[in-house]
């Protein structure tokens, strides 16, 4: 029980553990939206994106998170001017805004050396999270959840059926640039905790998990926030014990669970799914 009890002996490693267990439900929450609209690659190219927003931010003095999240939304807004001007397929368009946001933020990085680590947006770094970080994280979770909470039942028709949306009166316009914002924000945080590499894990694998288990979106919202929120949680804590890296032990964390829910899940579940068509195939008698 002593052993088991180490890492909270550690100012830094309870900041990671509280901090990956915040972002970790907080992204679950918002990935139930992402998986119903199908926009798990543009969570993967707003991670990307916000790299030239870092470096700029540095360069003029401001916190990198304001930065990140001005890059983050210019990308997405980027992305669907690109679309609707040229007709082309959006994960073409998301691979384009992607790649050349990234290459931009490295260029950006080589031409003007500063005390940014690559590496740590790339991968992040929350052993080492500041309190000023932990203060943004909190700033931008707390938001998010609110939006979240306030506007989730027009959240969800909208990425449900956005037709159906706007014949109801929604500002469907509205609505896309706030998912957008939320989803840009959130992963902003994200990167302290994971970095830019596994935020797509993140805002995925929960509501993906969860979407296995459940046909009421109210459940998949409790589902997915629990499971962020107990393997960001779990994830830093073990990462303590194996040395290894706190957003890859959270992420194969995530991944470990969704594989469980993907074989054992009492409805949607490889074994139910094998035995409904078993039981189909048996011949019927009067």
């Amino acid at each position: 029980m002593t052993d088991l009890l180490i890492p909270f002996e550690y100012a830094y490693m309870v900041k990671a553990i509280l901090v990956s267990g915040l972002i970790g439900g907080v992204c679950a929450f918002l990935s139930c939206f992402i998986t119903l609209k199908g926009w798990s690659l543009m969570g993967d190219a707003l991670s990307h994106a916000v790299v030239p927003g870092v470096s700029l931010a540095w360069l003029v003095g401001l916190p990198f998170s304001v930065g990140a999240f001005i890059a983050g939304v210019m990308a997405a807004l980027t992305m669907g001017w690109l679309k609707k001007k040229s007709g082309l397929r959006e994960d073409a368009v998301i691979g384009i805004v992607f790649t050349s946001w990234f290459a931009l933020g490295l260029l950006l990085l080589s031409l003007y050396p500063s005390n940014l680590n690559l590496r740590t947006i790339i991968f992040g770094n929350i052993l080492a999270i500041s309190d000023p970080d932990i203060l943004q994280v909190l700033i931008i979770s707390g938001v998010s959840i609110l939006v979240l909470v306030m506007k989730w039942r027009d959240l969800l028709l909208y990425c449900f059926d956005e037709v159906h949306a706007r014949s109801l009166g929604l500002n469907t316009g509205f609505l896309h640039l706030l998912l957008l914002s939320l989803l840009a924000a959130t992963a902003v945080a994200a990167l302290q905790t994971v970095g830019a590499c596994l935020v797509v894990a993140m805002l995925v694998t929960p509501g993906a998990t969860a979407y296995l288990l459940t046909d009421r979106f109210g459940k998949m919202l409790v589902i997915a926030t629990i499971t962020g929120a107990a393997c960001g949680l779990i994830g830093a804590y073990i990462s303590y014990y194996i040395n290894g890296s706190t957003g890859g032990c959270i992420v194969v964390l995530q991944t470990f669970v969704f594989l469980v829910a993907l074989v054992f899940a009492p409805k949607h579940g490889l074994l139910n799914t094998r035995r409904q068509r078993r039981l189909a195939a048996l011949p019927q008698t009067s």
